[in-house]
């Protein structure tokens, strides 16, 4: 979580951070307080009015767990080949990797408690023994039984009341609030399938082919070319469900390619090859755009030898809502 700590204390958090017993707090730009609680989780309550003109979220993907509780809002969730419409109280999980993002509908107050955090955060615990929410490669969203939705709610006022006190043992109090909630979530919950819908074809359609096809891709044309359609048509199409520039969502599946292959250990040029860039100078610069570092900091920093997630892999996987 040192990275998204970093980043967000440069362009997204004001600069009044509190340290309080246990954690950190930080206020972001747009009104609520992230809690930093130990090295690897992150929780807070969000509450946000959005229109269409100023909507900040966009189609990305990270390294870490993001879990979503969702109150109110006009807010659907895109990950994956679907549309997730929640309820009050549903519980949506993305796991690393996972391109997604929220899509707002119309200009609404959005509520939700966000969790994030790295799977280092269960490393006390046997591979048997995680949560449920760790155990998934693919987008979930969850319903509470209606007879633990008051446990659900009163756990995370706990939480939020919690990281709020300056009590010495705030950070651990909210740390074991957090794994009860976790806990409910593994034991009390089941798939809300009736809240899904598949993305439209023709939207799908030009994101697969990215996806498949990224490393021999370089410009939105080519993109376009494929499918027939003027260049403006298919950007214009493609921001409007998931937020984010055409172009910028191919220089993002090619960079996610580099930061995993520099992940594994393997060389600048692989990398440079894997993303499918043609120009090094063109890789090592967008590179450092889009992680605030050159290639080989960023592989001297993050190398563990192993993929960091399964979705960041350069060859797709197969899209499969999760379901057991």
């Amino acid at each position: 979580m040192n990275d998204y700590l970093q980043n967000h204390k440069s362009t997204r958090y004001l600069p009044n951070e509190k340290l309080l017993p246990g954690l950190k707090k930080y206020t972001n730009r747009y009104g609520w307080d992230d809690f930093y609680i130990g090295r690897n989780l992150i929780f807070s309550h969000r509450l946000t009015t959005y229109d269409l003109t100023a909507f900040p979220e966009k189609f990305h993907t990270h390294n870490f767990y993001e879990v979503v509780i969702f109150e109110s809002g006009n807010i659907s969730y895109l990950a994956e080949n679907y549309e997730i419409f929640p309820y009050k109280g549903d519980i949506i999980i993305f796991p690393p990797g996972l391109f997604h993002t929220a899509r707002l509908s119309e200009k609404s107050q959005y509520e939700r408690y966000v969790f994030y955090f790295d799977a280092q955060l269960f490393d006390f615990l046997s591979r048997d023994n995680l949560p449920l929410l760790l155990k998934s490669v693919h987008v979930g969203c969850r319903s509470v039984e209606d007879a633990k939705k008051c446990k659900l709610f009163y756990l995370l006022e706990r939480i939020e009341y919690t990281v709020r006190q300056e009590d010495l043992e705030a950070g651990l109090l909210a740390f074991g609030y957090i794994i009860q909630l976790f806990h409910l979530i593994s034991q009390h919950t089941e798939i809300s399938k009736n809240s899904i819908a598949a993305i439209p074809q023709n939207v799908l359609s030009v994101k697969n082919y990215i996806d498949d096809n990224f490393q021999n891709l370089n410009t939105t044309l080519e993109v376009a070319s494929h499918f027939f359609y003027s260049r403006e048509y298919v950007s214009r199409m493609f921001k409007q469900y998931f937020n984010i520039n055409l172009s910028e969502y191919l220089i993002n599946k090619k960079i996610s390619c580099a930061k995993n292959a520099l992940e594994m250990g393997k060389s600048l040029t692989y990398a440079f090859n894997a993303a499918g860039y043609r120009s090094m100078s063109a890789f090592v610069n967008a590179f450092r755009k889009y992680t605030s570092a050159t290639p080989s900091e960023y592989r001297r920093l993050h190398c563990t030898g192993k993929p960091a997630a399964k979705h960041l892999t350069c060859s797709r996987k197969s899209h499969k809502y999760y379901s057991n």
